[in-house]
């Protein structure tokens, strides 16, 4: 961290300079009305991680938003645009969620040994964990989760196999 010409702290390097105070005071300005506008429009859950994605990008168009006349209000936009963002996935998802219950019904929903298993799943590491569930959960081709995923064919069936092996074991000693 160094000193700009006005005595400020920066931090970055010559393409990217961040004066530290000035970021951290509309920090400190905004985030409780951000936060209230966020818990009002999309809930409790989702409204500290829709300010941090604005604050983020705030940071991000330091250079820019310091220079605005109103960079609270800019922030408040940014804000309004994420959270649209959110009510829009929402409402897609309610949209294909009728869906496909209206053309799977399950009268019992799924047995003990799926919910193990997906259980099992999720306690993965990462990558095994996405390829596991795009092969089962969304029936997609090795050759698809590579091309998904960005890894080699290759990679994505030898996490399958080492999965399957860690899988078996872990259901085999719960159950």
């Amino acid at each position: 961290m160094t000193q700009n010409s006005l005595g400020a702290a920066v931090v970055g390097h010559d393409s990217y300079v961040v004066d530290v105070d000035g970021f951290e005071r509309l920090y400190l300005t905004e985030f409780p009305a951000l936060h209230a506008v966020a818990v009002v429009l999309v809930g409790h859950a989702d409204s500290e991680d829709v300010v941090q994605d604005t604050m983020f990008k705030a940071l991000v168009n330091w250079r820019r938003v310091r220079d605005l006349q109103a960079p609270g209000g800019w922030c408040h936009r940014v804000l309004l645009n994420f959270c649209r963002g959110i009510w829009r996935k929402a409402r897609v998802a309610r949209r294909y969620r009728g869906k496909v219950y209206e053309r799977e019904r399950w009268d019992d929903g799924p047995s003990a040994d799926v919910l193990a298993f997906w259980d099992a799943v999720r306690r993965l590491p990462t990558r095994p964990r996405m390829v596991v569930a795009l092969r089962y959960g969304a029936d997609r081709s090795t050759a698809d989760i590579a091309t998904i995923l960005a890894v080699p064919e290759g990679t994505v069936r030898s996490d399958l196999s080492r999965a399957g092996v860690v899988l078996a074991a872990e259901l085999r000693a719960d159950g």
